[in-house]
């Protein structure tokens, strides 16, 4: 297997990702939780971020894993994010190397960058989230700090740069997955980013959202996950309203195909 090389950048993502660990306080112990970072520790969360297959617990079913929805910049234009690649670093346990592909319109840019876990939580019994009709379960919340540098000097490349929550459970064996328990369910959703991007050379960010299944608190929110306003649906979300299931009119069977394609291949 061909060893990635290490560059500068990725460097300086580093040094970033430890220096905001270590100095980052704004950000709270998650609502409701007891702290399990230093527990956290102990599991690999890589699987939470980039996997072949979503467990579905409440379903006892697996799926494709989840291709975050995202929106960029003032007009919400359509922001696509892809993991190729998942580590979890030797040396510190908060800290995943990262590797994979965005996409805006049709350019398509290869990037690095890491995830740093800076808060962990377990709910406490009784909260809002615990998991009451999964006895066994423990549910959790992580609050990371995600850096991002789309590679090269590709046209209109950047930084990525803010937080991610992502929720979390531990089962009877003490296995970590991705939390499904409450699949299904209205306004159900998972791995939620909030922060910019920022074009390389430039100090103007443009604000940049994206998450498994809806995107919290925006525009596109719905119960049923995401609806793209009317005046959005020109900036790159055309084939996300056009695939209707069960329709097998051409523009719907085009639009399927378009929305399950593998852009990052």
């Amino acid at each position: 297997m061909k060893k990635a090389n290490i560059n500068p950048i990725c460097t300086l993502i580093f040094i970033c990702s430890i220096t905001l660990l270590l100095n980052k306080t704004a950000q709270a112990q998650p609502a409701g939780t007891t702290n399990f970072l230093n527990n956290i520790k102990a599991y690999n969360l890589a699987a939470l971020w980039r996997a072949d297959q979503l467990r579905l617990i409440s379903l006892k079913q697996n799926e494709p894993f989840p291709e975050p929805y995202g929106i960029l910049g003032k007009n919400h234009q359509r922001f696509y994010i892809h993991y190729t690649k998942v580590t979890k670093d030797p040396a510190n346990p908060y800290l995943y190397t990262v590797q994979g592909k965005t996409r805006v319109g049709n350019q398509v840019r290869s990037f690095t960058g890491t995830i740093t876990v800076m808060h962990a939580g377990i709910y406490k019994d009784g909260s809002e989230y615990a998991p009451e009709t999964y006895k066994g379960y423990k549910r959790g919340l992580l609050v990371c700090h995600v850096v991002i540098s789309e590679a090269g000097q590709a046209p209109g490349g950047g930084i990525i740069n803010g937080e991610l929550t992502t929720g979390f459970c531990i089962n009877v064996q003490n296995q970590l997955l991705y939390d499904t328990l409450d699949f299904g369910i209205d306004g159900y959703e998972n791995n939620q980013f909030t922060g910019n991007w920022t074009a390389r050379g430039s100090k103007a960010a443009q604000r940049l959202q994206y998450g498994d299944f809806g995107l919290t608190g925006s525009e596109f929110s719905d119960v049923s996950g995401i609806t793209v306003p009317s005046q959005y649906e020109k900036y790159g979300w055309q084939s996300f309203v056009n695939a209707i299931p069960n329709d097998f009119r051409p523009a719907s069977k085009a639009a399927i195909a378009e929305e399950k394609r593998q852009w990052w291949k």
